[in-house]
């Protein structure tokens, strides 16, 4: 093949390959994991993959749907068991895998973590923590509304991509970036504000990637030294993950963090089991019980889930009681299902960034296996 490189490792032809390279790639920042890892105990239930699922284009068993769809892992847990474990041909399971959005769910409680440590005010105003934003969109917004992705600003989400989204790419770096183009910290600080915060779901990358500045400030730390010292290295991960960082060191708290498959996993057996000492226990419970309907109703995916809600970068599609989901482009997912005890990762390689349809099918693949284990 012919080796990515930064100017086209997202164009279909190369995503199977340059998700799983990202750091030959782009700076990145190691986040260190723990001393000794969560023992998952081999348990597999090959029977799982013949689930027949109702995807959009026909009934299909599941270990079909994950051939046929460019899925690369995909790693189910119940309990301490690792009952289902499917690897693309040529992906290895030591191999961090770009997770995109998903990364979102982790800064999430990384937030929840430094809630724990005192840390950080949700109810606060971000110019607490950054104040180089307050003649921004972002002057008048609360951590919260950060969290809930309700603040509202110029942007638009197009993986076209559009205007937006190539400028917001140059910024961290995932593109090249032409002379004079803004870092990742000078272009959140140039959004103008569009609306009232607090109203309505608007699902903006850059709202994220605030947060991570937000941590940073609080912490007194980067990033990546948080996220090992708060979370990664308490909940028993194997191997270091690392996050994309743009040339000034900022990171993409909103997309650019990589894992294992199993860690991914390890992560969300943390959410099932109440945040294991690592996240504030009422900020744990807050999104599992909260988040504003009338938001997601309102707003950006108001079709997607139609009985959904979002807290705290957590989806919760509202189809069984506690259950929250993590979800990327190109075919990322975490999804956590509390009562079963089930937790499943996918990772994946579409050449399509963002299909509703496919989006969709993952989830009821997730939902279908943690039913047959619960």
């Amino acid at each position: 093949m012919t080796r990515p490189t930064l100017d086209n490792w997202l164009l279909p032809e190369h995503t199977f390959w340059s998700f799983r390279h990202v750091r030959e790639l782009i700076p990145t920042a190691q986040i260190d994991c723990a001393a000794t890892a969560r023992p998952l105990t081999s348990a597999n239930r090959p029977e799982l993959g013949d689930i027949v699922i109702d995807a959009h284009d026909g009934a299909i068993k599941i270990s079909d749907y994950l051939t046929a769809t460019n899925t690369d892992s995909f790693t189910a847990v119940l309990g301490e068991d690792l009952v289902f474990e499917w690897l693309a041909p040529g992906v290895s399971a030591t191999e961090p895998h770009l997770i995109f959005s998903v990364t979102k769910s982790i800064t999430g409680m990384l937030v929840g973590a430094l809630v724990a440590e005192g840390k950080i005010d949700v109810d606060a105003l971000v110019t607490k923590y950054v104040p180089e934003v307050k003649d921004s969109g972002f002057g008048d917004a609360t951590v919260r509304n950060l969290l809930d992705m309700a603040a509202s600003y110029q942007f638009e989400e197009d993986y076209t991509p559009g205007p937006d989204i190539i400028a917001y790419r140059h910024s961290v770096g995932w593109y090249p970036a032409p002379l004079g183009a803004a870092n990742l910290h000078d272009f959140i600080a140039s959004r103008k504000k569009e609306g009232e915060h607090g109203q309505k779901f608007r699902y903006m990358s850059p709202t994220t990637d605030l947060v991570g500045w937000v941590i940073e400030a609080a912490s007194g730390m980067p990033y990546a030294e948080a996220l090992s010292k708060y979370i990664w290295s308490k909940i028993g991960t194997e191997a270091p993950a690392h996050i994309t960082v743009d040339r000034t060191g900022a990171p993409r708290a909103a997309g650019g963090l990589s894992a294992i498959p199993r860690d991914l996993a390890r992560f969300g057996m943390m959410i099932r089991d109440g945040g294991m000492g690592a996240i504030d226990p009422e900020f744990m419970r807050d999104v599992f019980e909260n988040g504003s309907a009338e938001q997601w109703a309102t707003g950006d995916f108001q079709d997607f889930f139609a009985k959904g809600v979002y807290r705290s970068f957590c989806y919760k599609p509202g189809e069984d009681p506690d259950v929250i989901m993590g979800i990327g482009i190109h075919g990322q997912m975490l999804y956590v299902d509390r009562p079963r005890g089930v937790v499943v990762a996918k990772q994946s390689s579409w050449p399509n960034p963002d299909s509703e349809e496919m989006h969709l099918d993952a989830f009821y693949a997730c939902r279908a296996i943690a039913h047959a284990l619960g």
